[in-house]
């Protein structure tokens, strides 16, 4: 048979070129790469999978001789390797069609990504990737994130504590207060009235009655303060109207006008801690709504579903617009702390604004987390 020219050489020398380029490229190529040959015996069953060639950085990332493996069979050399990587070889094989894996090769102690072809039927060509640093940055990356993520949880159940550490105390002082200094408060103006009854000088008794118009605004002061401190309304009454008298008394002296509705109420008594909690969360808001809304109007919503309570918090004032403005103000420690409190106790918090349309703060918590007695 007459060779067919191509330019300078015959189609043999031509083949033996390109083979030999082949070969060039197979030593030197940067990744692991071994070539199989795969027989089978008259039934057609996978015989033997045995090295054909091996590169130089397949010795070198897998920890073996070319002298000692080629002619060999895959589990002569690999004895106790993982199934999937001689499974690999024999499945490219049978259907021709490349095929890859990854996972973990004890034997060599990598992480290994494996991609085989088939170049010519009976061989497969298999080109490793050595994984090994890219798969402990990872598990080091997922570490660190379960670790952070610990951590967060952490500080959101520090915070919860540390508010209802500061309501206690609060309670603490304001039970003192009203029944410490209230009580002798009120049994001075008692005695100092029963002074003006007795003495018949005009003059003591203009003076008795400045000094009791005196001591009556500190009774009066007393309880507005004890009231600031620990609403007693809270704890005797519930949360909506404990609420509603924590908005007049935040909002009435900026003269902002307040629209309260208590929506619904629970199936279940709410626990000690969702109510206290709550309560904080909305006195920060309203707090943030004096300093910074410039607002005159303020809508507040109780909703008691089945198993949530909703308080949506909504001023007229001049509200924010951007998501980065947005982020700014969440990052205060007041709505930091509020969202780490509600995420404790499994719930949320949504904003919504608009400059120049106000805002909308939706607390959302559940109702039957209890966590202590609910009175």
């Amino acid at each position: 048979m007459r060779e067919i020219p191509y330019g300078d050489f015959s189609k043999n020398d031509l083949d033996d070129k390109v083979a030999a380029i082949n070969r060039k490229l197979f030593y030197r190529i940067f990744d692991p790469i071994a070539l199989y040959q795969v027989s089978y015996d008259e039934e057609g069953n996978t015989a033997n999978v045995i090295f054909m060639d091996i590169n130089p950085a397949y010795e070198r990332v897998m920890g073996v001789r070319r002298k000692d493996i080629i002619g060999k069979t895959f589990a002569e050399v690999w004895p106790s390797a993982e199934r999937q990587w001689h499974q690999l070889v024999i499945d490219v094989a049978r259907s021709g069609r490349s095929k890859h894996y990854e996972g973990e090769s004890h034997d060599t102690g990598k992480y290994l990504y494996a991609l085989g072809f088939s170049p010519v039927k009976g061989q497969v060509a298999v080109i490793f990737l050595d994984m090994t640093e890219w798969k402990r940055s990872q598990e080091a990356l997922q570490k660190s994130e379960s670790q952070l993520i610990r951590y967060r949880e952490k500080l959101r159940d520090l915070v919860a504590k540390l508010s209802l550490a500061e309501e206690e105390t609060r309670r603490d002082i304001a039970i003192k207060l009203h029944d410490k200094v209230g009580y002798s408060l009120a049994m001075i103006m008692h005695r100092l009235q029963h002074l003006y009854s007795e003495t018949d000088k005009e003059g003591s008794r203009q003076k008795i009655n400045e000094i009791m118009e005196m001591l009556s605004d500190v009774i009066q002061d007393t309880r507005n303060m004890t009231f600031e401190i620990s609403s007693p309304l809270l704890y005797e009454v519930g949360l909506p109207a404990a609420l509603e008298s924590l908005a007049e008394q935040i909002l009435k002296p900026h003269d902002i006008a307040v629209d309260f509705k208590a929506i619904g109420s629970p199936d279940n008594k709410l626990g000690r801690d969702i109510n206290v909690l709550l309560y904080q969360m909305t006195r920060e808001l309203l707090i943030n709504v004096v300093k910074h809304a410039e607002a005159t109007r303020v809508s507040i919503r109780v909703h008691f579903g089945k198993n949530k309570v909703r308080i949506v918090v909504e001023d007229d004032g001049r509200g924010f617009d951007d998501q980065k403005k947005r982020d700014s103000k969440c990052r205060g420690f007041g709505l930091f702390s509020i969202k780490e409190r509600l995420y404790s106790i499994g719930g949320s918090i949504q904003i919504i604004s608009e400059p120049g349309r106000g805002t909308i703060v939706s607390l959302v918590a559940p109702t039957g987390k209890d966590n202590g007695d609910a009175g």
